[in-house]
């Protein structure tokens, strides 16, 4: 299916697309609120500025997606492969990131108010000025070699479970991930 064709459906009124190869191709500014593309593969899909407000994207395979200030409140993304995207000034407010590989996801500038990290993947992911207001951060499997300078809003409590758990340098900016979690820099 082309994106064309998955528009044209959308706005038919279909929302069922679920477990649909889409690797590669181009949604951006595609407005596709409830959309439901759980199991999909959707590796190096561009949702730059596109609308998936409530999507249910569990269960995908988003390997070095490009979702740049997209639109993901709400959406479910349990179980997801979201590592290596680029998700830089996305709002994922409320989004579901429970048992997600975000090994070197691009968060930076991201809003994660209410996002559920549970036990999720964030070796060297990269959090740089993103507002974690209520983001629940337990369980995490790693979160070696991440980079959480200027994130805002994260709790004492947070802040001191992560650090228990920090080690090692971000890959690309070589940042210390204890020392970004005290704001040294």
């Amino acid at each position: 299916m082309t994106a064309e064709e998955l528009i044209r459906e959308y706005r038919r009124g279909r929302r069922d697309f679920a477990e649909i190869s889409l690797s590669g191709l181009n949604f951006r500014a595609a407005i596709l609120p409830e959309i439901d593309l759980h199991g999909s593969n959707l590796r190096g899909v561009d949702f730059t500025g596109a609308n998936l407000t409530g999507a249910n994207l569990s269960r995908s395979y988003l390997y070095e997606s490009i979702c740049r200030s997209a639109i993901l409140k709400n959406a479910d993304f349990t179980a997801s492969d979201i590592s290596w995207a680029n998700l830089t000034w996305a709002n994922l407010s409320g989004a579901n990131l429970t048992k997600c590989d975000l090994t070197t996801t691009n968060f930076s500038g991201a809003n994660l108010i209410d996002a559920n990290f549970t036990r999720a993947n964030l070796k060297a992911t990269n959090l740089r000025s993103t507002n974690l207001k209520n983001a629940i951060l337990i369980g995490l499997s790693t979160i070696n070699d991440a980079d959480f300078t200027d994130v805002k809003n994260l709790s004492d409590s947070t802040r001191t479970y992560l650090h228990t758990i920090a080690e090692g340098n971000h890959p690309f900016t070589k940042r210390d991930t204890k020392d970004t979690l005290e704001g040294k820099l």
